[in-house]
């Protein structure tokens, strides 16, 4: 599943090319894919609204629209779940395999293909206000990370993927912080200390940093399916999908030696999610 590095980039990249732009029609191919609304509500209500913009929190998207008569916009959320592509396309383009959903804009579509159909369109907006914060906005503190996690017996990294927690972290970001900050992912949220509260919200915030300004340095191609060999499930071009993948510190890398103490990273289960570590400088 995407997480906040995959979703951020994807917004920087839609964001100019709908903003503005009528939405002149919604085709729903796939009425799985809009829920709890039906097909006919959800095209009606959006049919002829102008998009202001693209915005996200967490995992999740929302187009900003505005009925002509209104000056307040109200969102229409995107959740891409695990297979979820969106893409700008022109009108007249045939349609790829697996669309769940268009969103013609004039001249250009904006277009949602899902080949598993675990995503998600919706004018509800709880699952967003239900969301933690952010981390990478100012409201992201060390006093709210350990206010949230603090008081948990959970092991650390199971609590840092809890999306009421903290918006946007899955399972790969949170093997990859912890690393730096040099907490074992097993060790109980209650044990932390401030000094390693303070090194845990460091490591959150530089590391998706890092990887949105990554993400847009790669020559992406979202229209693209998924090599499976990189961070950027869009795909990209000139085999730079597969180079994302050496920019990982521990994910994905057991049996290879750490980069910082050359032990040998391992990997476990834990909440169900494999887990990568190293022994030596992540010690409990």
């Amino acid at each position: 599943m995407p997480e906040l590095p995959e979703v951020e980039v994807l917004r920087r990249y839609l964001d100019p090319l709908v903003s503005g732009k009528r939405l002149c029609e919604l085709r729903v191919f796939k009425s799985r894919v809009v829920r709890p609304e039906s097909s006919g509500k959800l095209t009606e209500t959006v049919r002829g609204c102008r998009v202001k913009g693209i915005e996200r929190r967490g995992k999740f998207l929302w187009l900003n629209l505005v009925k002509s008569r209104s000056r307040s916009p109200f969102p229409l959320v995107i959740h891409l779940g695990m297979t979820g592509r969106l893409f700008v396309q022109p009108s007249a383009a045939e349609l790829p395999r697996h669309v769940a959903a268009v969103f013609r804009l004039g001249r250009e579509s904006l277009v949602f293909k899902d080949t598993r159909l675990f995503g998600r369109i919706t004018l509800e907006t709880d699952s967003i206000e239900q969301l933690g914060p952010d981390p990478i906005t100012d409201e992201f503190l060390v006093s709210d990370l350990q206010s949230a996690i603090g008081k948990s017996a959970q092991p650390v990294k199971v609590r840092l993927m809890n999306q009421r927690v903290l918006a946007g972290l899955g399972n790969i970001y949170a093997c990859e912080v912890l690393h730096r900050a040099g907490i074992s992912p097993f060790m109980k949220s209650s044990d932390l200390r401030l000094a390693k509260f303070k090194e845990l919200h460091e490591a959150i915030v530089s590391t998706l940093t890092r990887q949105v300004e990554f993400g847009m340095s790669l020559d992406l191609d979202f229209i693209g399916e998924t090599t499976g060999d990189g961070l950027f499930y869009f795909g990209s071009r000139h085999g730079q999908a597969r180079k994302s993948k050496e920019r990982f510190r521990v994910y994905g890398r057991a049996g290879e030696p750490c980069g910082i103490c050359s032990s040998i990273i391992k990997r476990e289960e834990l909440g169900k999610r494999g887990t990568f570590f190293c022994v030596k400088c992540q010690k409990e």
